[in-house]
Formats: structure tokens, sequence, C-alpha cells
């Protein structure tokens, strides 16, 4: 079975294949440059945005990148700002601006 079979069968669908792109944010505080995260968010597409927005200021010294990720996905998707559909595309797009703070 794969990830995302396992997934869709605990009813997370693509919202857990989103979260595990936030392994990518996991130790890289050494590497922090948040102007630099910034400018690259502005480039984002509005879903991919507030994917961003809500996770960059949960990722301090020592946060699960992949559990932030996840949760604030999962929960822009079940709020309606996210559509379920693109749930991984746009936290793959935050993820790849996150991975610079």
């Amino acid at each position: 079975m794969t990830i995302k079979k396992a997934a869709r069968a605990f009813g997370f669908g693509g919202v857990i294949a989103a979260g595990l792109v936030g392994t990518l944010l996991s130790g890289t505080a050494a590497l922090a440059d948040k102007a630099a995260a910034d400018r690259c968010a502005t480039k984002l597409a509005p879903e991919a945005k507030a994917i961003y927005a809500s996770s960059a200021p949960l990722l301090v010294p020592g946060a699960d990148g992949r559990a932030v990720v996840t949760e604030q996905t999962r929960s822009l998707v079940m709020s309606g700002k996210v559509a379920h559909a693109t749930a991984t595309e746009s936290a793959q797009a935050a993820a790849g601006c996150l991975v610079l703070r």
C-alpha cells in the first residue's frame, strides 16, 4: 500500500502527502534566511501562500516541520481556504519556501 493510499484509507487524502514534504523542514535552522523565504513566498499561488503564512510562524527551533505543515494544511482544507484536490501541490510549493527559513 502506498503512502497516498494509506492516507486515503484513514481519510486524509493528499493532506498527509503534503505533510510528508514537511520532512524537508526539519533541521534547517542553521540555514535560516527569513527574508529569502518571504521573498520566495511572494511568488506562490494564493493557496500555497496561505499554507506558508499559517506555517511560518510555527516553525520555531525544535518544531516538527512535517507536523506543522500537515496540521496547517489540514486546517486550511477543512476551513475551505485550500481545495482538497490541490492541497498536496500547494503544500509542496509552500514547503519550497519554508525550507529557506
